[in-house]
C-alpha cells in the first residue's frame, strides 16, 4: 500500500466516523421540535432534490479539476452539513443541512474516481478491499459508538458534536491528499487555444459523449449497470426511510431498547465484510448471471416489505441488516462485472453515470412518493411502494429476457435453454476498440 492509498484510506475512515447519524429522526424530532411531517415530507426529501444536480456538476468537472478540489469540496459540504445540525435550528436550516450532505455523498465520486486512476487495473481488486475495509472501520465503528453512548445516556447533541469534529479531521486528511499520476492520456483538445467559454463547454460535451460511448458500448456493461443502478436506487430510498419507518413503529411505552446504533453498526460490518469477501475471491464471480442479480432483488423487496405487514421494530432491524448485506452482494458483483467488461480506462466514469442515473431515479420517485403535493405518503407506504418497485424491476429484466429468446434466437430449439444462459444469446462480441482520447 502506497502513501497515496493510505492517505485515502485516513480520510475515508474520518469522513464515515459520524456517530450521530444512527439517531438523527430522533434528534430532528426531540432537539429540533421537528414534527414528523417536516422530517418526512420536508426535510429528508431535500437530499433526493439536491443530490442529481451536484452529480452532474461533479461528473463534469471531475478531470477538468484534477479529483482533488472535488475530494476538498465534499469534505467541505460535511463539515458544514453537522455544523448545521449543532447550531441550525427550523426547517430551513435542516433543509439546509440536507443540500450541503448531498454536495458532500456527490463528491464522494471524485475519491473513488480518483482511486481508479491513481493505481494500475491489475490492482482494483485490492485497492476495493481496501476502501471496503476503511469504510467498515469507520461506519461499524462511529454506529457501535453511539449505541454504547446512548446507552450511558449521552446527549445527542454531544454525539453531533462529535461527528462534527471527525469530519473536520477528514477534512484537513484530504488537504494531504497527492495529485495523482494518470494512468491515461488526457484530453487532447483539436485547437491550440481555447479562449471561449462556449468552446469549453462544447469539448467538455465531446468528451462527455466520447466516453459515454467508450464506457457503454459493451452488452454486458449495459446489462450489470441495469443491476447496480437497481440496487443503488432501493439502497437509497430505503436509506431516507428507514429512521422514520423505525420511529412510527417503535413501541409507545418508554421502557423500551432502541437499537439503531447497534442496527447500523451491523449491517456496515456484515455488508463490508460480504463485499470485501467477495472482492477478495472475485474469480469465482465470473460466472455470475442475471438470474442470480434477480434473486437478489427480489430478496431485497422482500425484506423492504415483510416489517410493513408485521410492523414490529426488531423485526424491521432484523430485516435492514438483511437489505444491507444483499445490497452489498448486488453492487460488488454489478461493479466487479462492470470493471472487467470495460475495454479502457473510464471505471470512474461509469460509477459516476450510474450514481446519476440512480439519483434521477430516487428523485422523480421522491416527488411522486413523498411530495405533499402529489402522494405524500408515510414511510409504511413509502416502504411498500419501494419493494414494488424492486420486484418490477425483476420484471422488467424477465420480459427483455422473454423478448430476446422470442425474437432473437436463430435456434428455436435452444430458446429454453437460452432463457437462463445468457451466454447463449445476449452476449455480444467484443472488440478491442482503440481508447479515443477524449
Amino acid at each position: 500500500m502506497n502513501l497515496t492509498v493510505f492517505t485515502l484510506l485516513l480520510y475515508v475512515f474520518f469522513r464515515d466516523f459520524r456517530p450521530s447519524e444512527p439517531y438523527l429522526t430522533q434528534y430532528l424530532r426531540d432537539y429540533k421540535n421537528l414534527t414528523k411531517n417536516e422530517v418526512n415530507n420536508q426535510v429528508y426529501p431535500v437530499w433526493s432534490y439536491s443530490q442529481l444536480p451536484f452529480l452532474v456538476l461533479v461528473l463534469a468537472t471531475t478531470d477538468t479539476l484534477r479529483f482533488r478540489p472535488l475530494i476538498w469540496l465534499g469534505a467541505l459540504g460535511y463539515v458544514a452539513t453537522w455544523a448545521l445540525l449543532v447550531f441550525g435550528k427550523g426547517v430551513e436550516m435542516m433543509q439546509m443541512m440536507q443540500v450541503t450532505y448531498a454536495l458532500g455523498t456527490a463528491c464522494e465520486i471524485a475519491y473513488k474516481s480518483y482511486v481508479f486512476v491513481a493505481v494500475p487495473k491489475e490492482l482494483y481488486s485490492s485497492t476495493s478491499f481496501y476502501l471496503a475495509a476503511a469504510t467498515l472501520l469507520g461506519r461499524s465503528l462511529s454506529s457501535f459508538t453511539s449505541a454504547i453512548l446512548v446507552d450511558y445516556s449521552v446527549p445527542l447533541l454531544t454525539l453531533n458534536w462529535i461527528s462534527l469534529g471527525s469530519v473536520v479531521i477528514a477534512l484537513a486528511v484530504s488537504l494531504l491528499i497527492p495529485a495523482p499520476e494518470f494512468l491515461f492520456a488526457p484530453p487532447i483538445h483539436t485547437s491550440e487555444e481555447v479562449n471561449t467559454c462556449s468552446r469549453i463547454v462544447k469539448e467538455k460535451l465531446f468528451t462527455l459523449k466520447q466516453n459515454a460511448f467508450l464506457s457503454y458500448k459493451s452488452g454486458q456493461t449495459r446489462r450489470w449497470t441495469y443491476w447496480a443502478v437497481t440496487a443503488f436506487t432501493l439502497y437509497f430510498m430505503v436509506g431516507n426511510t428507514s429512521q422514520s419507518f423505525w420511529k412510527e413503529i417503535e413501541p409507545r411505552r418508554t421502557d423500551f431498547k432502541r437499537l439503531n446504533g447497534y442496527v447500523i453498526g451491523a449491517h456496515a460490518l456484515l455488508g463490508s465484510f460480504t463485499s470485501g469477501i467477495l472482492t477478495r475471491y472475485s474469480r469465482r464471480l465470473e460466472g455470475a448471471t442475471g438470474s442470480l442479480m434477480c434473486l437478489l432483488i427480489l430478496a431485497m423487496s422482500l425484506t423492504t416489505l415483510l416489517p410493513t405487514l408485521f410492523p414490529h421494530l426488531y423485526l424491521a432491524y432484523i430485516c435492514d441488516v438483511i437489505f444491507n448485506v444483499l445490497v452489498s452482494c448486488t453492487t460488488t458483483i454489478a461493479t466487479f462485472k462492470i470493471a472487467h467488461s470495460l475495454t479502457t480506462n473510464l471505471f470512474g466514469f461509469v460509477v459516476g453515470i450510474n450514481s446519476c442515473v440512480a439519483s434521477v431515479l430516487d428523485l422523480l420517485i421522491s416527488l411522486i412518493v413523498v411530495e405533499q403535493s402529489v402522494l405524500g405518503l408515510g414511510p409504511t407506504m413509502q416502504y411498500r411502494v419501494y419493494a414494488a418497485m424492486g420486484a418490477s424491476s425483476v420484471v422488467g429484466y424477465l420480459v427483455y429476457r422473454a423478448y430476446r429468446v422470442i425474437y432473437k434466437c436463430n435456434n428455436p430449439a435452444t430458446s429454453f435453454t437460452s432463457f437462463f444462459n445468457e451466454s447463449v444469446i445476449i452476449e455480444e462480441p467484443q472488440t478491442d476498440d482503440v481508447l479515443i482520447n477524449a
